[in-house]
């Protein structure tokens, strides 16, 4: 079957660059010239992956995010916008994109990353869940349960609790933690701020937990301990 994969960008010549590379990896291509066709469009149908303008008529394309994200964690988003700034990358990634690319670009290297993450998808899709009774991770929903209960983490307490699940044996200190978060674009924060997040995610895992999963090894950092 056909990935389908929606185009939202009000520059017809780019729509066209877009399409024209995209029919040659035979997918199936929807295309939007506005926030509010684009919505639509989004609401009715379920995309693979869909390529995002930030400046759009109508509605922008981070509102456009937030609702692709309320409605489908599994869909694609790559953004593609001429604001190149740290602060809208940042932003992007914080409602949920899974890659940004900046304008002038090359029609190739976008189409490039659509099969990457196309098929990064349908490898992780037949990965198992991580599960170890009292947590359990979904990397492709995006989802944290403690005890089967579904816990609502922002997405930088959702990464630094992944993180942990995936390397129950590792200790990390707070500096390898905020530089993580800032690498993967969810802001940058002080070894304080990483004392914040942890903080919440406790109080989040308590709800449902009793005991402390996210110890703290004194003068290092933080692990995970579910034993």
């Amino acid at each position: 079957m056909k990935k389908k994969i929606l185009i939202v960008e009000d520059e017809e010549l780019i729509v066209n660059i877009i399409k024209n590379r995209l029919s040659k990896e035979v997918y199936d291509v929807d295309i939007s010239f506005d926030g509010k066709e684009a919505l639509y469009k989004i609401e009715k149908n379920d995309y693979d992956l869909i390529t995002l303008d930030i400046m759009l008529p109508f509605i922008d394309g981070f509102s456009l995010c937030k609702t692709i994200r309320e409605k489908s964690k599994r869909t694609l988003i790559i953004m593609v916008s001429a604001v190149s700034t740290q602060e809208f990358k940042t932003k992007g990634y914080e409602y949920g994109i899974d890659d940004y690319i900046s304008k002038p670009f090359s029609a190739k290297e976008l189409s490039l990353k659509i099969k990457s993450l196309l098929k990064r998808r349908d490898e992780l899709s037949t990965l198992e869940i991580i599960s170890s009774g009292i947590l359990s991770l979904n990397d492709i929903s995006k989802e944290i349960k403690v005890n089967n209960n579904n816990v609502n983490f922002t997405p930088s307490e959702y990464f630094l609790l992944s993180l942990f699940i995936k390397n129950k044996n590792r200790v990390y200190t707070r500096q390898e933690l905020a530089q993580l978060i800032y690498d993967n674009y969810l802001g940058e924060i002080d070894e304080r701020g990483i004392d914040s997040h942890i903080c919440n995610i406790r109080k989040k895992i308590s709800q449902y937990e009793e005991k402390n999963l996210i110890k703290t090894v004194r003068g290092i950092g933080y692990k995970i301990d579910e034993n």
